[in-house]
């Protein structure tokens, strides 16, 4: 079972986040995508009061699994009243991962509206497709 975690010693990922171009202000939270035989991948994000941006992701170049940790993230961004997300990815086959799964489009990185993609989610269960 995979689950998205959290992380609160972000000590291993000291070497990643030096190479953002993160503000001096910003509070940095990484999350894992965690399974029972380890860590599979990771999202680096930040909050504002007005927007929640994404600074890096690792998915394993699985699209669920990138698909997971954006959610979660965004999710949570939803929970604090933030309804932008902003995407600073500087990875090309990322960026393609990110538009397939319709967080972005057309070559944009923002998201104007994070609730149409959480809403989107709600009719999965109800998709007879879907097992």
């Amino acid at each position: 079972m995979l689950r998205i975690l959290e992380q609160k010693n972000l000590s291993k990922y000291g070497e990643l986040t030096a190479s953002l171009p993160l503000p001096p202000y910003a509070e940095l939270h990484i999350s894992e995508a965690v399974a029972d035989d380890g860590v599979k991948g990771y999202i680096v994000y930040t909050y504002a009061p007005e927007e929640v941006t994404i600074w890096d992701v690792d998915d394993g170049s699985d699209l669920n699994q990138c698909d997971g940790l954006v959610r979660s993230v965004l999710f949570k961004a939803e929970l604090k009243g933030i309804e932008r997300a902003v995407f600073r990815v500087n990875k090309p086959e990322m960026q393609k991962r990110l538009a397939l799964l319709r967080f972005v489009k057309n070559d944009e990185n923002v998201l104007e509206n994070i609730a149409s993609i959480m809403d989107s989610c709600k009719s999965c269960g109800e998709n007879h497709t879907n097992p």
